[in-house]
């Protein structure tokens, strides 16, 4: 029963993404979206601007890189857990291929009103998408 229930929530939540995929290459403004950037609209030099700008560089691939390499040495010398090492070391990288494919199949610009300038597309987050293969992991 239990294998069921996660069985159906991976399904809903896929079906979930592809429906808010779908809404966003409308490229039309979504209420969710305007909210949220009204809700966390920012002056820079001010504490929330540093919070989020700190954020962002979590998501660096030197960043990433770097806290990947720590836990495959951690589950390989500390766990001698060599399943969960291959899996992380194919997820993470796998999930960026994958976000990437996405990025590029959707095609959606970034906001104009960003406090940072940043290259690439904006849907799906490649923050999201790591902490959800990270988390998977």
């Amino acid at each position: 029963m239990i294998k069921y229930f996660w069985i159906a929530l991976v399904l809903l939540c896929v079906l979930l993404f592809l429906f808010l995929m779908h809404e966003v290459q409308k490229e039309e403004a979504l209420a969710f979206d305007t909210y949220i950037t009204e809700l966390f609209s920012v002056g820079e030099n001010t504490f929330s601007f540093t919070f989020f700008k700190s954020i962002t560089y979590l998501g660096k691939s030197k960043f990433i890189g770097f806290g990947s390499i720590l836990c495959v040495l951690y589950l390989w010398i500390m766990k001698k857990d060599y399943w969960n090492m291959a899996v992380f070391s194919i997820g993470i990288p796998g999930g960026d291929v994958l976000n990437g494919w996405i990025k590029n199949h959707v095609k959606r610009v970034r906001a104009e009103n960003h406090l940072m300038e940043t290259a690439g597309f904006s849907f799906p987050s490649g923050h999201a998408m790591w902490a959800l293969f990270s988390s998977v992991w």
